[in-house]
């Protein structure tokens, strides 16, 4: 069976309540925090899954003094059809409300820990352990197809939508190298051609 791709959050109060939902759990356990603020900065800036678990403390420290993050993106910067042009770091600004809460949760953490830590030794949260929490809180609210990658998705969901349907703009908050890559992540012609599929329902009676 083919491998159903991650959806976005569409609903902003759903995107809500996951974070209600993994700030219950924050109460009660330093890993609650962890996937909270994981999730809190994904949708908010974007970085996919597999950048995000690879940040440090220090990171995070340096990009609150700057007010944005800046990420050498690793599948930009490992694809062999990127171009060298392209090969360059992404910018994404820290909201203030995040800023407020990141600083809370590095309060007590030395600059060379893994910002995402795991549960299981020394190194970082896996990707696919970001999936299995997220798909669980998602399922928790009726929701498939949530995973790790939805935040990246939720996040260009959201900026497609609040600026009026400007594919130019996600693109490029995105740091896609063409417009075709960012309709397809978006799935923009598949929901076109269902819009019209159900047209032709007016043949019918």
């Amino acid at each position: 069976m083919k491998k159903q791709a991650s959806r976005p959050i569409k609903n902003d109060r759903t995107v809500w309540d996951i974070q209600d939902y993994l700030k219950v759990a924050a109460n009660r356990s330093c890993e609650g925090m962890r996937n909270y603020m994981l999730f809190l900065i994904g949708v908010t800036t974007g970085y996919r899954a597999g950048d995000l678990v690879n940040l440090k403390v220090r990171d995070a420290r340096e990009a609150l003094r700057a007010k944005y993050f800046t990420i050498m993106e690793g599948k930009k910067q490992n694809s062999p059809f990127v171009r060298e042009k392209n090969r360059k770091p992404r910018r994404a600004e820290i909201l203030p409300k995040v800023a407020k809460e990141l600083k809370v949760y590095i309060k007590d953490k030395h600059d060379y820990e893994w910002l995402f830590p795991s549960r299981k030794g020394n190194g970082h949260i896996g990707v696919q352990a970001v999936s299995n929490i997220l798909k669980d809180a998602g399922l928790y609210f009726g929701l498939e197809n949530i995973s790790a990658h939805s935040m990246r998705k939720t996040y260009a969901y959201k900026i497609y939508i609040t600026s009026g349907k400007d594919i130019v703009a996600v693109k490029e908050m995105l740091g896609h190298s063409s417009i075709e890559e960012t309709k397809r992540y978006l799935g923009l012609d598949q929901e076109r051609y269902h819009e019209l599929s159900q047209a032709l329902g007016d043949f019918t009676r």
